[in-house]
């Protein structure tokens, strides 16, 4: 394999690769806001709103445990507890005890959508890569003239 294709295969791998992360970044990143995947054992210390560029759309939701963690949260889990309460729940499950009641946890309407994009991006990515590797080969044969 000459040395320039090689090279070119190598930035199509990770063209594809860092393709595939984002787009498993960009789901995990708002399947962990619903805090199904977290665990969670203490105080709720601090409960804060952050605008974004459109207010009461894009707002941004800070929830603090005394364990000195700030997580990011979806509207529906910041509605669910206030300063002081206690919060309970191992990692993966579906529900919040808020001082010993369970309250349900649920995906948002983006992170379900997202975990449904994420797997069609990178197989469009890496197809892409592909076709792109396919067609730019030397000695490849152009039927279109």
């Amino acid at each position: 394999m000459p040395s320039r294709e090689h090279g070119f295969v190598w930035a199509a791998i990770a063209l594809a690769v860092t393709g595939v992360l984002f787009a498993a970044l960009a789901a995990w990143t708002l399947v962990a806001r619903s805090t199904i995947p977290a665990e969670l054992d203490g105080t709720v210390t601090g409960i804060e709103l952050r605008h974004e560029k459109h207010p009461g759309v894009d707002d941004v939701w800070m929830i603090s445990v005394d364990d000195g963690d700030l997580r990011h949260v979806d509207t529906h889990v910041a509605d669910l507890v206030d300063v002081g309460d206690a919060v309970e729940k191992s990692a993966w499950d579906t529900s919040l005890l808020v001082n010993g009641e369970p309250r349900p946890l649920s995906l948002s309407d983006d992170a379900r959508a997202m975990l449904l994009l994420a797997p069609i991006i990178a197989v469009v990515v890496v197809s892409l890569t592909c076709a792109t590797h396919v067609l730019s080969r030397p000695g490849r044969v152009d039927r279109t003239a």
